[in-house]
């Protein structure tokens, strides 16, 4: 976990280091909307506590563990409550603007949902260290596809017919090695990675149905859905 933590961590940092940390400290970064900021804080927040949390069981440190803890789940509704901000902040949008609809209905049906959900089921299952830490990976593995989906945008010709479908490939095949890994280590593969690995493929269906739907068209078009 600690290995897999640091992982999660420098994905997401590489992915945001020319996008928005560079932008924002040579004074050029034009947020979309006020809850840009907070969401950005809040974010790589919770992924340097995540990274703690294995090294404070291996030192057997349970009270800062849960501290931290109960911190990391502050974050978790924060991280949704901002996430949902940036993404409502930058519609309405034109039904043409496919970058931003499209990814807009996986991060409010699939990331968010994933993030919340495995988050809270791993504090109810805390008891369980098996199931606990298998959950929390799914939770924190979920905000994991938006940095990955900034590295294949910059791919001029993707595989596997374009961005959207080779960003779910690669996604699909990092819960894939969780599950090889259970395998190889334990000789069976945990309920709990079945749990995350089939919850995630669930919900690429699930996200592009919702992306068809007239309610969305007009939430995320506005006057422009007419």
């Amino acid at each position: 976990m600690r290995i897999v933590g640091w992982i999660l961590f420098a994905i997401t940092l590489g992915a945001f280091v020319q996008s928005y940390f560079i932008p924002l400290v040579s004074g050029e970064f034009e947020s979309a909307n006020i809850w840009m900021h907070p969401h950005a804080v809040i974010s790589f927040a919770f992924a340097g506590l995540f990274i703690a949390q294995p090294w404070l069981v291996l030192k057997r440190n349970w009270r800062w563990h849960k501290a931290i803890g109960w911190v990391l789940g502050v974050f978790v509704l924060g991280a949704v409550i901002t996430g949902v901000g940036v993404q409502f902040g930058m519609w309405p949008t034109v039904a043409e603007d496919g970058q931003n609809r499209i990814p807009a209905a996986f991060r409010l049906f699939q990331l968010l949902p994933t993030l919340s959900l495995f988050f809270v089921a791993g504090v109810l299952m805390r008891k369980r260290m098996d199931w606990h830490w298998r959950l929390m990976f799914h939770s924190a593995y979920a905000p994991v596809g938006t940095a990955i989906g900034r590295f294949v945008r910059q791919i001029p010709d993707p595989p596997l017919g374009g961005p959207g479908q080779f960003l779910s490939f690669l996604l699909v095949m990092g819960l894939v090695a969780m599950c090889v890994s259970d395998k190889i280590r334990y000789g069976r593969v945990h309920c709990a990675n079945w749990i995350g690995l089939l919850f995630n493929i669930a919900t690429v269906p699930l996200s592009l149905y919702f992306a068809s739907t007239d309610w969305y068209a007009a939430l995320s078009l506005g006057p422009n859905a007419q």
